[in-house]
């Protein structure tokens, strides 16, 4: 009988710490623009081709930041169409909200110093609401860079 309760307990206490675990890495970061950037910034980024390129949308207001996918056209280096985001089926909408005028040309549309992608990044750009826009190409990140490979013992090389 002490042996049953002993297993039962050992099967218990196994369940219980697997279960920690996998919820615990499944939890998202609270950061995810600071994510973006931190691996941007580590890795670098390819240059971005002209074309419509899948991308993370990062809005930021204070410490707290939330994060989309989103599509836009890019030519010659520069953002070169409206903001889509994507819903939850699918499909694709155009951004809503709208770029502050300090940031805007007499045309009311982004001026184009801003335009620029640099490091699969836009620019960081004010909304009219106070938030902070910035993109990311995620598919130009450059490759992680490869470890180099420890040499066994001498043992394992030499043989007499």
């Amino acid at each position: 009988m002490k042996l049953l309760i002993t297993l039962f307990i050992s099967f218990l206490s196994v369940g219980l710490f697997a279960q920690g675990s996998s919820s615990k890495a499944a939890t998202p970061s609270s950061d995810c623009f600071r994510d973006w950037y931190t691996l941007f910034k580590e890795r670098g980024a390819l240059p971005v081709a002209d074309g419509t390129h899948d991308v993370i949308i990062t809005v930021r207001n204070g410490n707290i930041s939330d994060c989309y996918m989103g599509r836009i056209n890019v030519t010659s280096g520069k953002l070169s169409s409206k903001l889509l985001v994507q819903k939850v089926d699918g499909s694709y909408e155009e951004y809503g909200k709208t770029v502050s005028k300090a940031f805007q040309n007499a045309e009311g549309t982004l001026i184009e110093e801003l335009r620029e992608v640099n490091n699969g990044m836009s620019a960081s750009i004010t909304l009219s609401d106070g938030e902070v826009i910035r993109l990311f190409f995620f598919k130009s990140i450059a490759e992680k860079p490869k470890s180099n490979k420890k040499a066994p013992v001498p043992s394992a090389l030499i043989k007499n």
